[in-house]
């Protein structure tokens, strides 16, 4: 029993979750001015795949929205944020994008659930890794060098999704970042082609009304 006991290594080192490291980390990833972002999008479902270009609008802090077109210009999936209430057009209950808080990871914006709780945070020098808990669903947020890299999200019932974010473009947003819904064999990589700062949008795109 010595000897197993022995061979099992220390223990690991306990865990802590500063609140200070993670109101940081939030801050360093805000967008200060209204943004719009043209990029291109592939998505990948099992044996389907499917381009086109998008059109990506965001007014912080609160507010952003996302439309996919196809290859004739048709809207493909259109879907906005207001904080972390994902709204989608009428009739429309399922879509190929993250769940809120990965959805601004995407953006490059660290936005946790406001009703989870922070139960891990480090820095080791390559930049801060969080971790929240609610009701056993787990976020875990990755930075390195100043940055947002990488995001997962894990739940009891819908398994793992992903998101990694690669580059640096203007006003804080990624070059291109990989949403990951794992159950379902899915994957949405996004290219930005072209950010332009904007003086506002207008207010009904936030509920989908130009549609």
């Amino acid at each position: 029993m010595v000897a197993a006991c022995a061979s099992g290594g220390p223990p690991p080192p306990a865990r802590s979750a500063d609140p200070t490291v993670a109101e940081l980390a939030i801050a360093r990833t805000t967008i200060e001015r209204p943004v719009e972002i043209e990029f291109s999008w592939i998505l990948q479902e099992r044996e389907a795949r499917f381009t086109g270009d998008g059109l990506g609008r965001i007014a912080p802090p609160h507010h952003a929205r996302i439309d996919l077109f196809g290859p004739r210009g048709e809207t493909y999936i259109a879907a906005a944020l207001v904080d972390l209430d994902l709204r989608l057009p009428d009739g429309i209950a399922d879509v190929p994008l993250p769940p809120p808080a990965l959805f601004w990871t995407v953006l490059g914006v660290l936005k946790p659930p406001p009703d989870a709780r922070l139960v891990a945070s480090s820095d080791q020098g390559e930049g801060p890794e969080l971790e929240y808990a609610r009701a056993g669903e787990v976020w875990r947020f990755r930075f390195r060098e100043g940055r947002l890299r990488s995001a997962e999200w894990t739940g009891q019932a819908d398994g793992r999704r992903t998101v990694e974010i690669q580059g640096d473009a203007t006003h804080g947003l990624p070059t291109q970042a990989t949403y990951r819904d794992w159950p379902a064999f899915r994957e949405l990589r996004l290219t930005v082609k072209r950010v332009l700062e904007v003086d506002a949008f207008p207010v009904g795109i936030w509920s989908l009304r130009d549609r």
